[in-house]
């Protein structure tokens, strides 16, 4: 399996637990809100069940008449309240009451009510009530408030092991998720780390590296993969220009004219040296030396082409391939660069000229030359005007402000 689907078929397995937390919880919290209504519904039905019978008895003390149909009247809205919460607990019978045990329980509690206590009652509101019937109830209300906490304790657990429930299925998949991620993390790592492995042993030996870049390679950390992109630019890029290196910029460039080699092949290239180089090192010190060769390359890069590059062939020498042009069109691009030169020596005044001599060749598709004879080619030609603007021109790199 390719590392991308693997983490593809991991993370969308951590979001997939993620949500089944999410819906459990939420299931969870729904079940412990609908418990609590039960548990303090059926607490209501006790503490009712206590207080219509202290109401019967005080009426059954024949207090005088205005007291007794007082105690009449609350009792009736008691035992209309009572009702009302028994006819709300038994439409639950569906899943927001799925206790076998306590569905039977609330059953009976119903029964009881409408077969034995609530006609006592009814009898002692409509005023037809005898000692009996007070007896009757101070006899076995307690074992009906019994019979209630019996409900709510035995309903109570039940809803305690669903709490218990949903934190275990919780651990469980919080568990399950830690799994996945050190299963996804050690697999991904192990089967990056290979390549990479082997990619650093091929750099370490590559005997274009020079000693001191080569040193910094054995000691990476290859798990570190940001550093060793650090050190793989090193050696790909020119860090003053930015440019490609020499051996990886003509490897691109040998890779173009093979893959093209069997059928015409637009490309030019623009063989270049900054003229005075030394000159500047020598008078001024190396930071303007290397300000005056990232202006030589910035100017280039503002003016070609994304499909386009730059090689450092060495100290002052580069390489510029215009792909899809030749020579003509190579030619008009190297004087817009050009004027970006003579704009700087104009506008900015600084204590040195950059002038560049150059050679374009375009690539002969009939005679198909190899890469050492194509550049060299290029080379010659930018030796000649070289050689003009130094030993006919007389250029001068560093700038006699006395005689300006």
């Amino acid at each position: 399996m390719k590392i991308r689907n693997q983490l593809l078929l991991t993370h969308g397995l951590l979001v997939l637990l993620s949500l089944i937390i999410v819906i459990v919880n939420i299931a969870a919290y729904k079940g412990m809100s609908n418990d609590a209504f039960i548990l303090n519904k059926a607490g209501k039905l006790r503490a009712l069940s206590y207080n219509m019978g202290q109401i019967a008895n005080r009426i059954n003390s024949r207090e005088t008449d205005s007291d007794t149909a007082g105690l009449r009247s609350n009792l009736e809205l008691r035992l209309m309240e009572f009702e009302s919460i028994l006819r709300t607990l038994n439409e639950r019978h569906g899943a927001a009451l799925a206790h076998d045990q306590t569905l039977v329980d609330l059953d009976t509690l119903t029964r009881k009510w409408d077969d034995s206590f609530k006609p006592l009652y009814m009898r002692i509101i409509e005023n037809g009530a005898d000692d009996s019937v007070y007896r009757q109830i101070n006899w076995s209300i307690d074992h009906y408030v019994n019979e209630i906490n019996d409900m709510v304790t035995i309903y109570s657990t039940h809803a305690e092991r669903k709490v218990v429930t949903a934190l275990i299925i919780n651990a469980g998949l919080i568990i399950v998720i830690i799994l996945v991620t050190i299963y996804s993390f050690m697999t991904t790592n192990r089967r990056i780390q290979k390549p990479i492995n082997l990619l650093m042993h091929e750099l370490k030996e590559l005997s274009y590296i020079d000693d001191e870049l080569s040193q910094q390679l054995k000691s990476i950390n290859a798990n570190e993969i940001g550093e060793m992109t650090q050190y793989f630019n090193a050696m790909v890029y020119d860090q003053l220009t930015k440019v490609y290196n020499r051996r990886p910029g003509l490897s691109k460039l040998q890779r173009i004219l093979s893959q093209d080699n069997r059928r015409c092949l637009d490309l030019s290239i623009c063989f270049i040296d900054v003229n005075g180089l030394k000159e500047v090192n020598d008078a001024l010190g190396h930071k303007f030396g290397d300000e005056l060769i990232i202006s030589t390359v910035e100017s280039i890069k503002q003016e070609i082409r994304t499909e386009d590059f730059t090689i450092r062939m060495g100290g002052d020498e580069f390489m510029i391939i215009l792909s899809g042009i030749g020579a003509d069109d190579s030619e008009k691009v190297w004087k817009r660069i050009n004027r970006r030169y003579e704009d700087i020596n104009e506008k900015e005044g600084r204590p040195y000229l950059i002038s560049i001599s150059h050679g374009i060749v375009e690539y002969d598709n009939n005679q198909k030359p190899g890469l050492e004879s194509f550049i060299n080619m290029a080379d010659s030609k930018m030796y000649e005007e070289k050689k003009f603007i130094k030993e006919v021109l007389k250029f001068k790199a560093v700038r006699n402000w006395e005689s300006a």
